[in-house]
């Protein structure tokens, strides 16, 4: 007589074997959504995320435009009471104007005068045809006082003096301003170039008191 095989109690290979899926260590096939889902999920968010920057950006935008150009309003006059003017203007702008151009004139520069060339060491004789004794002495001292080394006093005929005045005569041009100091110190008027009766370089001649 056979002997019965022995019963064990069912475990969870037996559960396994029992359910509808694949059995072993196969896992059971992914729905086609669970491929599809994540990355469209993806796509839709970075979309919006897109959608959002641009909105801000382009108010952004619109925000700086508006304080850039603010609206202007124009309010048209309705006072029916005020008629257009139709008298010609008294003062035509395309009249040719009477002024001047206004436009400034260059000022000539003038240069300034040379400094006088006073020659205190030249030769300068005081003659004395007045007949009034000392005068070419007195003469003579006043130029000393202002810086005049080489003097001397002398007469002379009053024939010689010319026109009959006090005059400083002297040969050299370049001497002009040194016998026109001479005169201006003496107080006399007459100066003449062109030579001097007694060859000094300088001679007050004397016709009466020049003081």
């Amino acid at each position: 007589m056979a002997k019965d095989a022995p019963v064990f109690e069912p475990d969870e290979f037996d559960h396994l074997a029992q359910s509808s899926g694949p059995v072993g260590v196969h896992r059971a096939p992914r729905p086609w959504w669970s491929k599809v889902l994540p990355p469209l999920i993806a796509f839709v968010i970075a979309g919006l995320v897109a959608y959002g920057i641009a909105m801000i950006l382009w108010n952004l935008g619109q925000g700086g435009d508006d304080e850039a150009e603010p609206s202007v309003t124009v309010t048209a006059s309705a006072d029916p009471s005020a008629e257009p003017t139709t008298s010609p203007s008294s003062d035509p702008s395309t009249s040719p104007s009477d002024e001047p151009s206004s436009s400034p004139t260059p000022t000539p520069t003038e240069s300034p005068e040379p400094e006088p060339v006073i020659e205190y060491g030249a030769q300068v004789h005081v003659r004395n045809g007045a007949g009034i004794q000392g005068l070419a002495g007195e003469q003579q001292a006043e130029l000393e006082a202002v810086g005049y080394t080489n003097l001397a006093a002398n007469n002379i005929s009053s024939s010689l003096i010319p026109n009959g005045v006090n005059t400083v005569v002297y040969g050299d041009d370049a001497l002009a301003d040194t016998a026109q100091d001479i005169a201006d110190t003496l107080g006399i008027d007459a100066v003449q170039g062109g030579g001097t009766p007694g060859g000094a370089e300088i001679e007050v001649l004397l016709e009466s008191n020049p003081g």
